[in-house]
C-alpha cells in the first residue's frame, strides 16, 4: 500500500477537521429534513472547496478555528447544488458519492427542500466566522455572486439548455459555450471558496486577483477531468456515480475535443494556475499540490 506524502497527510487532516465541523453544525434532530441534510452532506466527497478555502486563509495568516464555519458553508452550498443536479429534471442520477442520491432515498420533494435548506444555512454559517463585519459581509456577497444567477446557476442552466443540442452548432460556438459552462458551473464556486478564505484573512486586491486566476484555471481543469472520468464511471470510487454525460448528451470537453486532447487541455489549465501562484512564493506550496492532485485523479 502506497504511503501518503506529507502534503497528502496535511490535506487528509484538513478533510477530517472539516468533516468533524460539519457534524457539529448539522442539525441533530430526527426530522426528515435534518436526516436528509445529514445524509447528503456526510456522504463523503473530496471537500476540495472547503480545503481550498482553508489553504487560502492560511496563505494570509488566517486561523483554522476562525474560518471553519465558512469552510463548512461552501460544503453546504456545494452539496445543495449536487442534490439538485441529480434530480430527474436535471441529470436524473441514481447514485452520488457511492450511495443512492437524495431524491432516491427521500423522494423528490424532500430532496428539493433539502437543497433549499442547505443553500439558506450556508449563508447563516458564514456569519459565525471570526473576522471583521466588513469581511463577513463581503464573503457572503462573494458566495451569492459565485453561486447565484451570475455564476454557478448560470452555468447549470446553460448545461441543461445545451444538452442534446450542442452537436448541431459550429465548432467555435461549441468551444465558446463549453468554456462558459466550465467557468460558471464548476470554476465559479472554486474561485468563490478561495476568495472567501482570503478575504476573511484580510488579503489584498492583488492577491485576490491571483487566486481568481488560479481558481478559474483549476476549476476548468477539474471539470475536464470529471468529463473524462465520466466515460469510465460505473458507480466507481472517483465519481461515486454512474456516468451520465453520454446518456444525457451533455456538452463536455470529451464531446468537443475527444479524450486525449481534453487531457492535454486540462494540463494546460493546470500550468496556467500554477503560474498565477508565483507571487506567493513558497507559501503557496499546498495550492500547488492541489493543482497537481486534480490531474492525478486520472491515474488513480
Amino acid at each position: 500500500m502506497k504511503r501518503k506524502t506529507s502534503w497528502e497527510k496535511y490535506f487528509s487532516q484538513k478533510i477530517e477537521y472539516v468533516n468533524f465541523a460539519l457534524r457539529k453544525f448539522l442539525p441533530k434532530d430526527n426530522s426528515t429534513i435534518s436526516k436528509s441534510m445529514r445524509y447528503s452532506v456526510l456522504a463523503g466527497g473530496k471537500r476540495l472547496r472547503s480545503v481550498l478555502l482553508i489553504f487560502a486563509a492560511e496563505l494570509f495568516g488566517g486561523k483554522f478555528d476562525d474560518i471553519i464555519p465558512a469552510a463548512c458553508a461552501v460544503e453546504y452550498f456545494h452539496t445543495y447544488s449536487l442534490i439538485h443536479d441529480d434530480l430527474p429534471a436535471m441529470d436524473n442520477d441514481d447514485f452520488r458519492r457511492g450511495i443512492p442520491t437524495n431524491h432516491k432515498k427521500f423522494g423528490e420533494a424532500v430532496a428539493i427542500l433539502c437543497g433549499d435548506a442547505l443553500l439558506t444555512e450556508s449563508f447563516n454559517l458564514i456569519t459565525k466566522v471570526r473576522s471583521s463585519e466588513k469581511n463577513i459581509n463581503l464573503a457572503i456577497r462573494i458566495l451569492a455572486n459565485c453561486g447565484g444567477y451570475k455564476g454557478m446557476i448560470f452555468g447549470q442552466i446553460e448545461d441543461v439548455i445545451e444538452s442534446g443540442k450542442w452537436n448541431k452548432k459550429k465548432r467555435n460556438t461549441m468551444m465558446t459555450k463549453l468554456k462558459f459552462i466550465e467557468i460558471r458551473k464548476t470554476a465559479a464556486l472554486i474561485v468563490g471558496s478561495l476568495k472567501i478564505g482570503a478575504i476573511l484573512s484580510d488579503a489584498d486586491k492583488k492577491s485576490l486577483k491571483a487566486l481568481e486566476v488560479y481558481g478559474t484555471n483549476i476549476g476548468i481543469a477539474f471539470q475536464i477531468v470529471d468529463d473524462i472520468l465520466d466515460l469510465y464511471a460505473t458507480n466507481n470510487r472517483l465519481l461515486g456515480k454512474n456516468g451520465s454525460d453520454v446518456k444525457n448528451e451533455k456538452l463536455t470537453a470529451v464531446s468537443v475535443y475527444g479524450e486525449k486532447k481534453a487531457e492535454i487541455k486540462a494540463n494546460e489549465y493546470i500550468d496556467k494556475a500554477k503560474k498565477a501562484l508565483i507571487i506567493f512564493g513558497d507559501k503557496s506550496t499546498m495550492l500547488m499540490h492541489v493543482a497537481d492532485y486534480i490531474m492525478y485523479r486520472l491515474h488513480l
